[in-house]
């Protein structure tokens, strides 16, 4: 049997940050008092340090993106923005930023975020959080969705990141020799009663969701060949 191995998630960022050009997300509240009394200061690990010359290590990380990257973030009961660089974590379901003054990584719990805009090549992807009770995750009270756009009917993406261990048994056992987070994603409807329903990137799908606009649906995906699939399902939203 292999002795049982703990992990060490070590994560490295970049130093230096391109400069951004000025958007109307850039003039929220000075940061500091904010972060200092919902953060939480200390760095993010997991585990310990594995010993099996076999082990492999960790593939990936519980984190969304490779880096910090430049995002602004509200706070509940804010009505201003915060200029951070931040991640996601999604095994935690809160975010990992970079204390603005002092430089120090800080962790903040998603129920904590009214909105978080992370700017990721040139392009804004938008954040929030909702209770899990309406999405049935493996995890956490409140869960981070992606809202793909922002009509009466919101198609919105919510990533997660599953664990699978290593999986050999003995010395020269085929099997996975190393661990690894993988990043995946569930798309949901959000109605403008507040209904939520989990889809797939197709008519048929959304169909199914409201058999009562089962031709809309029809002559609105037929209208073009789409290659974005969730830019198709979002027009077909705002057909209703």
């Amino acid at each position: 049997m292999r002795k049982s191995i703990t992990i060490l998630v070590l994560i490295f960022f970049s130093a230096d940050m391109i400069s951004q050009v000025k958007n109307v997300y850039q003039t929220g509240i000075s940061a500091e008092e904010n972060l200092k009394a919902i953060g939480n200061l200390g760095a993010l690990s997991i585990g310990g340090v594995g010993f099996d010359t076999r082990y492999k290590g960790v593939k990936g990380s519980p984190l969304l993106f490779d880096t910090l990257l430049i995002s602004y973030l509200k706070i509940n009961q804010q009505d201003k923005y915060i200029e951070i660089e931040s991640n996601i974590d999604l095994v935690t379901n809160s975010i990992l930023c970079m204390h603005p003054k002092t430089k120090q990584l800080i962790t903040i719990p998603g129920f904590r975020i009214n909105e978080l805009i992370i700017r990721k090549e040139d392009t804004d992807m938008i954040f929030r959080t909702m209770s899990n009770e309406n999405l049935k995750m493996k995890s956490g009270e409140y869960i981070f969705y992606q809202v793909l756009n922002d009509d009466a009917y919101k198609l919105i993406k919510v990533p997660s990141k599953d664990f699978i261990e290593a999986d050999y048994r003995q010395a020269y056992s085929p099997g996975r020799n190393y661990d690894e987070f993988v990043t995946n994603y569930k798309y949901y409807i959000l109605s403008p009663d507040g209904n939520i329903n989990q889809c797939q990137l197709s008519a048929k799908s959304v169909s199914k969701i409201f058999p009562d606009k089962k031709e809309l649906i029809k002559k609105k995906a037929e209208e073009k060949a789409y290659t974005d699939k969730e830019l198709m399902v979002i027009e077909i939203l705002r057909s209703f």
